[in-house]
């Protein structure tokens, strides 16, 4: 999957601080605070733009949010979002300019904080008829009276919305004091996962193997074994829902991507079209999904081939190489670069007519964030790759072209992207419920014959037996359609008692009790709700 625009929309799924599910872990939060000033102290000049406060600035409720990473680190220090709240952080001193809501939720864990932590909490409540002004003037003199040369830190490319961060950055910007970015700083401390981190990126991976596996592809194969017309916009918002249903701690990264009919966009900003699935012999279609759990965000892509020639056969087989290669370089210790050059020099060797089609990057890391910028998996980062980042591992060969007259099947492209976590030893793919093999990708359908011939000339590509599985493939899936299809009912929204609804509330009773890694600390935890 190419590389995703800046700010394509986000679907949150969050908690706010109203919301009555939004609880703070006070250990998390006070291990978390000093591994923010210990991180902070330790790289100040380097990635915290020698700065001595630290100034967050989190935006009011909107239905088109971006990734933010103001937002990303209110949630990774307190578990859920603040909404249209400042934070101002000093060496001893953390304050706060929000409404009630979370002026509430925060006098409930300030004499905790500030016995374990020793952090003096200053909470400014704004009432909605203030504009904030005289708070902020209070914050400002605070900052001039406890430092001589203050250097303000704030994330710079985050545009303000909403009239109290727009009045913030006004008064910021006008305030005489010295500025420094300190995006580098955020993005460098969320990068390196905790256990509790892992075991959500966990969850979320298994979510998003499982719905790819057990919602989109019987979809898919329904619709073509039936004949049917559907949509991508409409695959799109069934997959959406098929996600969004299973728990009040999921959603989506973006709106499912289906793809197919000669137009192809490998980004995951990529909107989806009217257009009816295209699924007619030589035809490809792309399948992409992002889920999220407790916020944190995990991906797979999938690339499914109807009758396909031989030549299709073969760059699928390319490019399931290099991304194994690809996959298989995310050792700690690494750099990043090795990433993208294992990647390369398999297709360089195994079709270097392909390399100028090879998606310039192999993908970057995510986490809150479904796009961690400084982790992109290309070949000029030289970074060291450390056990805890988690790479969404996207493999692409775009605009390739068929031996056909067929507009919709002439210009194609393909892809494969994978959640992977980078471990002490090795590295884990989170998503390997969903089979990427050629056997369980290539399907045929031809009635007249010519997928034998097309895998009679692609012996000498493919192992034998591979492909011998894959021409019977046809007959294994219709015996499982009947399944398949009351899967499908239960998404759409109708009661079912079938053997499939079984499964659903089996695996999702594991997601949410998924046995994972316990997490380092104190046999109890203090929640305030």
């Amino acid at each position: 999957m190419s590389e995703p625009n800046s700010g394509y929309g986000l679907l949150s799924n969050g908690h706010a601080c109203h919301d009555p599910d939004c609880t703070i872990d006070m250990y998390q939060l006070s291990w978390r605070l000093k591994a923010l000033h210990e991180h902070w102290n330790k790289y100040r000049d380097e990635l915290w733009g020698s700065s001595n406060v630290l100034a967050i600035a989190t935006p009011p409720p909107s239905d088109d949010l971006s990734y933010l990473k103001s937002s990303a680190m209110i949630i990774w220090l307190f578990g859920c979002e603040f909404l249209e709240t400042i934070m101002i952080i000093v060496e001893k001193q953390i304050h706060f300019l929000c409404f009630e809501e979370v002026a509430s939720l925060l006098e409930a864990v300030k004499e905790t904080i500030q016995h374990a932590d020793s952090l003096d909490i200053v909470v400014h409540v704004k009432s909605e008829g203030e504009d904030g002004t005289t708070q902020m003037d209070a914050i400002f003199n605070s900052i001039r009276t406890q430092l001589k040369s203050p250097v303000v830190g704030y994330i710079a490319k985050e545009a303000p919305e909403g009239k109290l961060l727009e009045m913030w950055a006004d008064k910021l910007k006008n305030s005489g004091l010295q500025l420094g970015d300190i995006t580098h700083g955020i993005s460098d401390i969320l990068a390196l996962k905790d256990p509790m981190e892992i075991q959500n990126a966990r969850k979320a991976a298994y979510l998003t193997a499982s719905r790819m596996k057990y919602c989109v592809v019987p979809k898919l194969e329904k619709v073509i074994y039936e004949g049917k017309k559907a949509t991508h916009s409409s695959l799109s918002e069934e997959t959406m829902m098929a996600v969004l249903k299973e728990s009040e701690n999921v959603g989506v990264c973006y709106a499912p991507i289906f793809q197919s009919g000669g137009k192809f966009d490998l980004r995951p900003s990529a909107i989806n079209d009217d257009e009816t699935l295209y699924y007619d012999s030589g035809s490809v279609i792309i399948c992409a999904l992002g889920s999220r759990y407790n916020s944190y965000c995990s991906n797979v892509a999938r690339t499914y081939l109807i009758d396909p020639t031989s030549a299709q056969m073969k760059a699928y087989e390319v490019l399931l190489k290099a991304q194994e290669a690809a996959i298989a370089a995310l050792k700690a210790g690494n750099k990043i670069n090795a990433v993208y050059q294992a990647a390369h020099a398999v297709v360089e060797r195994d079709a270097p007519e392909l390399v100028t089609n090879l998606t310039k990057s192999a993908g970057w890391g995510m986490g809150l964030e479904f796009w961690e910028s400084g982790l992109r998996l290309n070949a000029e980062n030289d970074k060291v790759l450390k056990q805890g980042m988690v790479f969404n591992v996207s493999l692409g060969f775009q605009n390739l072209q068929a031996e056909t007259i067929n507009p919709k099947s002439r210009n194609f492209s393909l892809i494969l992207a994978d959640t992977v976590i980078v471990t002490s030893e090795s590295c884990e793919v989170a998503t390997q419920l969903i089979s990427k093999a050629l056997e369980d990708v290539a399907y045929s359908f031809n009635p007249d014959g010519e997928e034998e011939k097309h895998l009679s000339n692609a012996l000498n590509i493919i192992n034998e037996a591979l492909l011998s599985r894959a021409m019977h493939r046809t007959h294994n899936q219709r015996e499982g359609l009947e399944r398949g299809a009351s899967f499908v009912y239960m998404v759409k929204g109708e009661e079912s008692d079938s053997e499939d609804e079984r499964w659903r509330k089996k695996s999702f009773g594991k997601l949410r009790g998924l046995e994972l890694p316990s997490i380092a600390g104190p046999s109890k935890r203090l929640k305030f709700r």
